[in-house]
Parts: structure tokens; C-alpha cells; sequence
């Protein structure tokens, strides 16, 4: 590796809808080639990775099953609590909905 590609920042991209997950990864890539995007398609298999590496920063989706990115988002605090973290949604969002 050259100086330049271990000087890159990481950023996990989460989201169980993979087209949208491949086109967001591919905007970011085009917009901020000085980052290195790396995508998991469930909030399980974003667990898993931040256990094996240090993200500069993670993006991830509210929506999702079985583990929602709010829960996603507590358990990123447990295990990385220094690393910033966004979530994104698609859906919009009324008082008292669940997620709001």
C-alpha cells in the first residue's frame, strides 16, 4: 500500500435495500474520492464488521428489519462510542410513529 491508500478515511454505508445501497456508495465514490466506502446490507452485518475495524464514520438507514438503525445506533455506541455516526431515511415521518 502507498502512503495515499493507507491515508484513506473509511465510512460504512448500511442499508438493506441494495440498489439504493450500490447507488449511494457509487455517488459518495464519485463525490469524495478521497474516501473509502465499504457497504453492509443489514444492521447484523455492520455489528460484525465495526467489531473487526475502526470506521472513521458510519451512515446507516432507520428502516430496516429484524435490527432498526436506532438500535444499530446504540450498539455502535457500545462497541465504537467515538466514531460519528448519520442515519438517513427514505420514509417520511408523522408524530408519533415509533421511529420518529
Amino acid at each position: 500500500m502507498t502512503q495515499e491508500q493507507t491515508s484513506l478515511a473509511y465510512v460504512l454505508l448500511v442499508d438493506n435495500d441494495e440498489t439504493f445501497l450500490y447507488a449511494l456508495s457509487e455517488a459518495l465514490r464519485l463525490r469524495l474520492p478521497k474516501l473509502n466506502f465499504v457497504t453492509c446490507n443489514s444492521a447484523f452485518e455492520a455489528l460484525s464488521q465495526i467489531e473487526n475495524t475502526d470506521y472513521d464514520a458510519i451512515v446507516s438507514d432507520v428502516k430496516m428489519p429484524y435490527m432498526n438503525g436506532l438500535d444499530l445506533l446504540g450498539a455502535i455506541r457500545t462497541r465504537r462510542p467515538e466514531t460519528p455516526t448519520l442515519l438517513i431515511t427514505g420514509y417520511s415521518c408523522r408524530r408519533g410513529d415509533s421511529l420518529c
